[in-house]
């Protein structure tokens, strides 16, 4: 499979997936207090996949993967708040946001343009 906007989008839909699973449901070992950490962890791979499927069709990828990203972690942590047991957070978003900007970045910088 060589799309990589399929893996972008694959990638969103596992992310709504896990936040469909209520609180109580989820298994204890993601119950750490490193919560943040998985939320930086996991975004950056969304920006890393949002870079590398757009790098080659828009001219500035980084103005439109950012933000739509960002605005992606807003949507997940309203979802969030419609499951029992879960509850959205402004920190949350903060971190994806982090989380996005680097692994963006970071995929500017592995697939740079050739001019």
């Amino acid at each position: 499979m060589k799309n990589p906007k399929i893996h972008f989008f694959g990638f969103l839909g596992l992310i709504l997936l896990g936040s469909s699973i209520p609180g109580n449901s989820m298994p204890p070992i993601f119950a750490f207090t490193w919560d943040k950490l998985l939320h930086v962890a996991e975004y950056s791979i969304v920006g890393w996949l949002g870079y590398r499927a757009y790098f080659s069709e828009i001219k500035t990828p980084l103005v439109y993967v950012i933000p739509l990203s960002i605005l992606f972690g807003c949507f997940d942590e309203a979802w969030q708040s419609m499951i029992p047991g879960r509850f959205p957070s402004h920190y949350d978003v903060f971190a994806d946001g982090i989380g996005v900007i680097c692994g963006a970045l970071t995929g500017s910088f592995m697939y740079k343009k050739s001019e």
